[in-house]
């Protein structure tokens, strides 16, 4: 990282790690809860359901951490975020399955929902290279989600899932008492930017159908993490579920590098585009597979899938003022995160009817509607301009 400055390093480790962890905090759980439905008896499907208003805080909890950053400064929001997720990870591994655990993961979800409008806010305000910035904080972010599976798997044969989460919840603690020792510079104005942006007429509509592509890629990003375990569990057995949802999800890892290093050099809304609709043939083909094919598959789909994350934040950042990007920010992760949190009831369908390849044609119907709407927010200066007078 020898081309940013000392302030932009530590700027990126703050957010690198926030992200990591938000990531890995709310992770945990889909490789738990194979675990915990085998252990207990419980069907999976009720497992599972006991993480959904988790993940909608996941969601929710966005906005007002997205208001608060942009008055009070984002580094104070990721470290409350890297705190609260530490704290609400050690209850976890001190609560009963039921509504007790119900409750720790709804903390845990609402503690991890405040990093991402405030890592992506101080980011995307604070580094002159954004999109290649981007993409390396979704690298850490990825690795989170990677790791995640593997890590969670190995604590719970070595200790059980409640000393996985007080061992993850110990960690993050230490970690973000060494990250508040470490000053930062926020600028008030955008880095990349030398002279404001002209006025865009089209920026209103623009960023409501933004949202709502960001919407249906969060339910179809929060069905994947959710189905994955369980699904490798039942298809996969070169090696164990844990480490074959790693193994995928390595994958996103190259593209969210490819995804930022493209942002910062092509038109974003066609990069965009094409991600979304390459994403929907592996999709497609993941229902039908098994084994090594089935790695492969799911590997290309997350390369797409999370590769256009640094794509889809840097054109939050276009559509919003440096003086807003946190509430901006918050409005992208409420409808990702929160009505994401909807792609854990289609989970929860299809291991209801017996068929949890069920799971990822209807994430390819949710995807494909996902790429109409990037059609639409490219077509909207063409659909919304005035009529010519001859």
């Amino acid at each position: 990282m020898s081309e940013y400055t000392s302030n932009e390093r530590r700027i990126l480790v703050l957010a690198g790690a926030g992200h990591f962890v938000a990531h890995f905090a709310e992770l945990m759980y889909p490789t738990l809860a194979v675990s915990l439905a085998a252990d207990t008896g419980i069907p999976l499907a009720e497992v599972l359901g006991w993480s959904t208003i988790g993940y909608l805080l996941f969601g929710v909890g966005a906005l007002p951490a997205g208001y608060l950053a942009d008055r009070i400064g984002s580094r104070r929001i990721v470290l409350t975020s890297l705190g609260g997720t530490g704290l609400a990870a050690i209850a976890a591994g001190f609560s009963t399955p039921g509504p007790m655990l119900a409750a720790a993961l709804a903390a845990l979800g609402l503690a991890a929902s405040l990093y991402h409008p405030a890592g992506m806010s101080l980011i995307s305000r604070g580094v002159r290279a954004r999109g290649r910035a981007l993409g390396l904080n979704g690298i850490a972010g990825n690795a989170g989600i990677a790791l995640t599976p593997v890590c969670t798997a190995a604590l719970i044969g070595l200790a059980g899932w409640r000393m996985a989460y007080v061992a993850c919840g110990t960690t993050i603690l230490l970690v973000t008492a060494l990250l508040a020792t470490r000053p930062i510079d926020e600028p008030h104005g955008d880095q990349q930017d030398a002279a404001p942006a002209p006025p865009d007429p089209y920026r209103l509509p623009r960023f409501a159908l933004l949202c709502l592509a960001a919407m249906l890629a969060g339910i179809s990003y929060r069905a994947n993490t959710v189905a994955q375990p369980a699904f490798f569990a039942e298809r996969v057995t070169l090696v164990g579920y844990g480490s074959a949802t790693t193994l995928a999800y390595l994958a996103g890892m190259v593209g969210q590098y490819v995804g930022g290093r493209l942002a910062d050099r092509y038109p974003l809304r066609y990069l965009y585009l094409a991600t979304h609709l390459a994403s929907i043939p592996p999709l497609l083909l993941m229902a039908h597979l098994g084994e090594l094919p089935l790695l492969l598959t799911a590997g290309t789909f997350v390369f797409f899938s999370l590769g256009m994350q640094p794509i889809e934040n840097s054109l939050f950042a276009q559509l919003t003022p440096p003086r807003l990007r946190g509430t901006g920010y918050g409005m992208k992760f409420v409808v990702t995160f929160g009505v994401g949190a909807l792609g854990v009831q289609l989970v929860r369908a299809a291991e209801a009817s017996g068929d949890l390849s069920r799971t990822f044609p209807w994430v390819a119907i949710v995807v494909a509607l996902a790429a109409l709407t990037v059609c639409l927010f490219i077509a909207v200066p063409r659909l919304l301009a005035p009529p010519r007078r001859n």
